[in-house]
């Protein structure tokens, strides 16, 4: 199930996304998990451009550039542009074992929300995730997700409950970090920027500065 060899490397926290742009949403709930995890830093990695938009989204760049402006607020958190420097789509699972080869005595811990690990089943190569790395798991306590019994089959051994047992097996087990921040989409903050409504205090007064100067999402 797990590598239980005990490392003395660095606690990593991977965190991907679109970013488009990064705001408090995805902010606050990574921090709280840096700090809760005691892990040594969260990378924040934008994800290629998706193919079909209906809205008029930020070029890779400006996305990259927004979460290096957001990390750069925070010593132990770096914006990593691997999967955009990528010129083939670039899923998950390849995505942490290059991190992994980058860093191999290092400890990878893989943060998403709950609502994404319901349906993880339909990852690329999904069950090969955890051969890479731990997985956080974001879990609001007024909101469960129904997850697919395959995936819940997958996990049942798996779990931790205290932070300082990540550090003690390579990688393959899973723990719950408690989110009880505000939601926040960035489908709004584009929203409230085209509908001209207040929007700044949503993101990183860094990142509201680069959008204005930008003229992104209008």
């Amino acid at each position: 199930m797990t590598d239980s060899t005990p490392t003395c490397g660095k606690l990593r926290l991977i965190f991907g996304g679109t970013f488009d742009p990064i705001h408090w949403g995805h902010l606050r709930p990574a921090l709280n998990a840096l700090t809760w995890l005691q892990a040594d830093e969260l990378r924040l990695l934008p994800s290629a451009q998706p193919p079909h938009r209906d809205y008029p989204g930020a070029t890779a760049a400006q996305r990259l550039t927004m979460t290096q402006l957001a990390a750069a607020a925070f010593p132990q958190v770096h914006a990593d542009d691997w999967e955009l420097q990528q010129d083939r789509p670039s899923y998950t699972v390849q995505t942490l074992a290059e991190l992994k080869q980058r860093w191999p005595h290092d400890i990878l811990v893989f943060l998403l929300g709950d609502d994404a690990i319901a349906k993880l089943n339909g990852w690329h190569q999904w069950q090969a995730l955890l051969d890479h790395a731990h997985f956080a798991i974001l879990s609001r306590p007024d909101q469960a997700a129904d997850w697919q019994p395959e995936v819940t089959d997958f996990f049942a051994d798996r779990w931790l409950t205290d932070p300082a047992e990540l550090r003690q097996a390579a990688q393959g087990c899973a723990i719950r970090v408690a989110n009880d921040t505000y939601p926040i989409a960035a489908t709004t903050v584009r929203h409230r920027i085209q509908q001209q409504l207040p929007w700044e205090s949503l993101v990183p007064p860094a990142v509201a500065t680069f959008i204005q100067t930008e003229g992104l999402y209008r």
